[in-house]
């Protein structure tokens, strides 16, 4: 028998190599296997009044099946309204009915969740509540005037720079050289910087991200161009407010902008070991330094790289090759109107409270917002559902929450759908305060402002926890009475922490005050925040916290929350791991929860690990895995976009780190197993499958995915978005990655459009497996993926909403038509109401029951 099967093997591989070499045209893989790519379209014709796309019915059983499987599609998209130009997308659903089967709007969901969320009965609408209790104040006003009162607890906000019962305490965050070593004491924050704000010896040793060759602002750790140069940080006039920070705002020294060749104590010039060698504080503050130059011309040569923003200016509210240009800068919601923007802070109007100002203290008036005086808000700004004085069904723009609808449809259906959440206004050092520190703005978040106050959408691999925030601040299913709520979101910017806050100034920290150990820090600050709404509110007493939703979307998700949360809640996470006796797997050493830390005064000297052990990383019976932020332009050219879709000529594709240079434990080894085998055995010529590092693979990575059939989907230090990657772009997943739910295993029937091998099955016969499943078998799993595709994309939120169509129309503007027969036909409107964010909201419905019931 083992005979027979060798012989087989080999016969297979024989029949394999003609045929690739049948249809190869050159040895050379990197550059020309991946080049003229071929569109499977034609101009686009008019198909006539009445026809329908459809597949021929030959009499076949695998055109039978094609049929029956082109039908399905058929109704998926009626129901979802995707192949008009005006759908359903600005607007709730109808409810399903029984036609046809499983109702067409909840196609391949397990469960009954998705059709419970359609046929339930609307809530009643009720006028929300307004806190009327008052916060401390000081001459400045409630809160110092720097700070915002929350009305409901009378307990006052602060913002970065100031800490206490009234705002009115400094908290500073100096630029340093080094942090705290377990010997010295808890509340000590180490500072390099003299009372004018200068580095007190550019000479001496030590780096740190916050490390400034100029003016540090003390506030926020980040680093100005000094007051004695013509762009320089002026201070503010003497007795300004509190909220005044500066004069003249100045010109931003960046992160790698750190002189290397400086005087030292004796004005001789040395160089120092934390600056850029090439770089003198000459170049930075001289004549013709960056801080005194008007323009890119005039800046010294050294400069131009490290100074003058190859990244773009990494200071919020600034643009332009010189950071010369002020613009808008970003906050939940823009602070709905309400309030004035401070790098991420929403500094209310008076009255006004609420992380979003979205509420007014009981008893005084509601006045307009500031989108008339700054026009440039209004695509931008929602208005907040929950905050509503009248019925939304007679406001303007209720449709499913962030779509731009004329809210016909919740005319129609009035009152509010479950599950209603009540979002935490947190103390900002958990939210809004995280972005004022992060001094990189090209992370935490997942839009920025541009030249001419335009907006555009960006994604990193930690955008969702921002993202979620703000889709629940102005969605329909927001309510601000606690005693309503069906759920509790806790908003902790816990990813953003993680990076780039953690150890660039040597605060804020949580526990353990090294950057060396996050996990320590990420625990610490997930128990403060439990402890600080328990103290404040009796619902997580109510019921356990078994009600209460944390996101959490670092890399290795949950693995680490505190057990007292982790056991109680449900957890929102991009990492599904299974396992209950799980270890890190993280090739990052600040990231190895498993390694644990003990340091003096912090848990009585106990190991950090008792906080967190225990407990399994994901458990599908509460928990879910959510589908990380993609913004619509990193899938721009998937068929299921519009875009007219390729042949298919890649077998299996996965570009990027495969661990060349990482610990061997990084991917659990897999993508270097894969990296091995491909380069061994040449799989990119014999089998067109490529797995490569980025530089090794020229071209659109969008392009590729789209070319491909199949797509590795694999783990990283934790997760990676490689299975999202794959279903936008219509690549069918080959998921490698033992006791590990996907993205949305647990509810949506990945395995109808997915493949998962054991990762010690992957092997030489790997290409003999994919090429023996049949093309049949794939159109088939590429019809059942169109049918839910749209459940792993983010379109809430006007600027997402309106970067999607733009992406549609762009692509159908090509004149392209798709053959009728095509798994992947263009849709013309994206159906907001069943995307990612809603499906996590259906999800949530169907969870209620399971929250109920004292603690």
């Amino acid at each position: 028998m083992s005979r027979a099967l060798t012989m087989l093997q080999q016969l297979l591989i024989i029949l394999t190599t003609l045929l690739v070499l049948t249809l190869k045209s050159d040895a050379g893989w990197s550059g020309s296997l991946l080049s003229s790519p071929r569109r499977l379209t034609s101009q686009r014709r008019d198909p006539g009044p009445g026809k329908r796309a459809g597949a021929p019915l030959n009499g076949t059983a695998d055109a039978i099946q094609s049929a029956f499987d082109h039908d399905v599609l058929h109704r998926s998209h009626k129901a979802l309204g995707t192949r008009s130009s005006r759908g359903r997308a600005e607007g709730h659903a109808p409810a399903c009915d029984r036609s046809g089967g499983k109702c067409a709007l909840c196609a391949l969901t397990r469960g009954s969740w998705c059709e419970e969320y359609y046929r339930q009965e609307r809530v009643a609408w009720k006028k929300p509540p307004r806190g009327n209790k008052d916060c401390p104040s000081t001459r400045w006003g409630p809160c110092n005037g720097v700070g915002n009162c929350h009305y409901d607890i009378g307990v006052c906000q602060c913002p970065a720079g100031w800490r206490g019962a009234a705002c009115d305490e400094p908290d500073k965050r100096p630029c340093t050289n080094n942090h705290k070593s377990p010997e010295q004491p808890l509340d000590l924050i180490m500072s390099h910087i003299g009372p004018d704000g200068l580095d007190l010896d550019l000479s001496a040793g030590g780096w740190a991200a916050s490390r400034c060759g100029g003016f540090c602002d003390d506030d926020r750790g980040s680093c100005w161009c000094p007051p004695n140069t013509t762009y320089g940080r002026k201070p503010p006039p003497p007795g300004s407010p509190p909220w005044v920070r500066y004069s003249q705002r100045g010109r931003v020294i960046l992160e790698a902008c750190k002189p290397g060749k400086v005087p030292n104590k004796e004005g001789k010039i040395v160089t120092n070991d934390w600056g850029q060698k090439g770089l003198s504080l000459d170049d930075l503050i001289g004549p013709k330094g960056w801080c005194n130059a008007k323009s890119p011309n005039e800046v010294a040569g050294p400069a131009h790289g490290p100074c003058m923003g190859g990244r773009g200016c990494q200071e919020e509210g600034l643009v332009g090759l010189m950071c010369e240009v002020a613009v808008e800068e970003t906050c939940l919601n823009q602070c709905s109107g309400h309030g004035e923007c401070d790098a991420g802070y929403c500094r209310c109007h008076q009255g006004w409270y609420g992380e979003d100002c979205a509420r007014k203290k009981a008893g005084e008036p509601l006045e307009p917002g500031l989108m008339e005086a700054r026009p440039w808000l209004k695509p931008v700004v929602m208005p907040v559902l929950a905050a509503a004085e009248e019925p939304p069904a007679a406001a303007a723009g209720s449709g499913p929450a962030g779509a731009t609808g004329s809210g016909a449809e919740q005319q129609q259906q009035p009152g509010r759908l479950r599950p209603l959440i009540y979002i935490y206004d947190m103390p900002p050092e958990f939210t809004s305060r995280m972005l004022q520190y992060k001094l990189v703005n090209d992370h935490c978040g997942y839009r920025s402002w541009r030249e001419g106050n335009r907006t555009e959408v960006y994604g990193d691999n930690y955008s969702l926890e921002v993202y979620l925030h703000e889709m629940l601040a102005i969605s329909q299913h927001r309510t601000f009475d606690p005693e309503e709520a069906d759920f509790f979101y806790v908003p902790v910017y816990y990813g953003c922490f993680m990076w780039p806050i953690n150890g660039w100034a040597d605060m804020p920290f949580w526990g353990a005050p090294t950057s060396w150990h996050r996990y320590s820090n990420a625990a610490h600050m997930w128990l403060a925040a439990k402890n600080w709404i328990q103290s404040h509110f009796p619902y997580w007493d109510r019921r356990g916290g078994r009600d209460h939703i944390w996101m959490t979307n670092h890399d290795e998700g949950a693995c680490y929350m505190p057990t007292e949360i982790y056991n109680a809640s449900i957890m929102l996470t991009h990492w599904g791991r299974l396992d209950p006796d799980h270890k890190s797997n993280t090739a990052y050493h600040p990231d190895n929860y498993s390694n644990g830390i003990k340091w003096p005064g912090v848990l009585g000297g106990q190991d950090v690990k008792i906080l967190y052990e225990g407990h399994p990383c994901y458990n599908p019976k509460k928990d879910l895995v959510v589908p990380g932020f993609k913004p619509p332009n990193h899938f721009s050219s998937s068929p299921l976009l519009g875009s007219a879709p390729y042949e298919r000529d890649i077998l299996l594709y996965l570009r990027g780190d495969v661990g060349k240079y990482r610990q061997p434990n990084y991917s659990r080894g897999i993508r270097q197993k894969l990296y091995k085998l491909a380069t061994d055995l040449d799989w990119a010529t014999k089998h067109r499958i490529f797995i490569a590092e980025k530089y090794e693979l020229q071209g659109s990575y969008g392009e590729h995915l789209a070319r491909s059939i199949f797509c590795v989907v694999v783990p990283g230090d934790g997760f990676s978005m490689r299975f999202e990657d794959a279903v936008l772009h219509g690549c069918l997943p080959l998921i490698l990655m033992d006791h590990t739910h996907a993205v949305f295993e647990s509810v949506v029937d990945i395995d109808a459009f997915s493949l998962r091998i054991n990762e010690e099955a992957v092997d030489e016969h790997l290409p003999l497996l994919l090429k023996a499943i049949s093309p049949e078998q794939i159109e088939r799993m590429q019809r059942r993926l169109a049918l839910v595709w749209h459940r792993f994309a983010y379109a809430h939120g006007p600027l997402v909403h309106s970067s999607l169509r733009q992406t549609m129309q762009h692509n159908l503007e090509q004149k392209f038509e798709v053959p009728a027969s095509h798994p992947y036909q263009p849709v013309q409107n994206f159906p907001v109401h069943t995307d990612a964010m809603a499906t996590i909201l259906q999800w949530l419905h169907g969870r209620i029951a399971e929250t109920r019931g004292s603690a």
